[in-house]
């Protein structure tokens, strides 16, 4: 199972350079910074994990426990975006989602800034960070991805929608929220989630396919 975790880590880092690459010659000006924003968490998340698999000295360890958790803001801030886009609505301002996501990301920080770490050793997977908030996080996160979900089946009845590509929004925050549930129960396939960031950059991917080339100076 540790070969299939790091071949999975290795695809999240690739597909989030396919993606930023992709982001930046395709997206519209109101959303290519955000979205450049949210890949960079995602890789950043990633090379964080892949790091604790290879490091062999723990001194910098420690740094990385703001970092190998954010998934539970890269995730429900991609969500925004890729929800934003299959609207196909021009009544709402694409500015809001930058409010939402400095207050989801405060609290994200918050979290972070209380919790204690600890470390341990893993024969299969390298160095493994808990922290002692972390049901809080888990929770906090359960509690985006469900008012996420609910918005999403609504928005299902929008007359311009693109009720296929929130039909997979749909099915995909149902698979997370399944997996945090699994691994706040205690059972873990991998030390950390990863399936999730696989399943949104797919989209993202899929999303950005969508998207027309624009002149550089639009």
């Amino acid at each position: 199972m540790n070969f299939a975790y790091y071949l999975i880590l290795l695809l999240i880092i690739f597909l989030s350079f396919s993606i930023m690459k992709k982001n930046l010659e395709v997206s519209p000006k109101k959303i290519k910074i955000y979205l450049t924003l949210v890949i960079t968490l995602f890789l950043l998340r990633n090379i964080a994990l892949f790091l604790l698999c290879i490091l062999k000295n723990s001194t910098i360890i420690y740094y990385l426990k703001s970092i190998i958790f954010l998934n539970h803001l890269s995730i429900p801030l991609m969500i925004l975006a890729i929800t934003y886009v299959y609207l196909r609505s021009e009544k709402f301002n694409f500015g809001g989602n930058y409010i939402i996501a400095i207050i989801i990301c405060a609290i994200y920080i918050g979290i972070i800034y209380i919790s204690k770490v600890t470390v341990q050793v893993s024969y299969l997977y390298g160095f493994i960070l808990e922290i002692d908030k972390e049901t809080n996080l888990f929770l906090f996160s359960l509690i985006l991805l469900g008012v996420m979900l609910i918005l999403n089946v609504i928005l299902l009845d929008k007359p311009f929608a693109n009720k296929m590509g929130i039909w997979f929004v749909i099915i995909a925050i149902s698979i997370v929220i399944i997996e945090d549930i699994v691994i706040l129960g205690g059972i873990k396939i991998f030390p950390y989630s990863v399936i999730g960031d696989v399943i949104f950059l797919i989209i993202m991917n899929l999303v950005l396919k969508g998207f027309k080339m624009y002149p550089k100076n639009n």
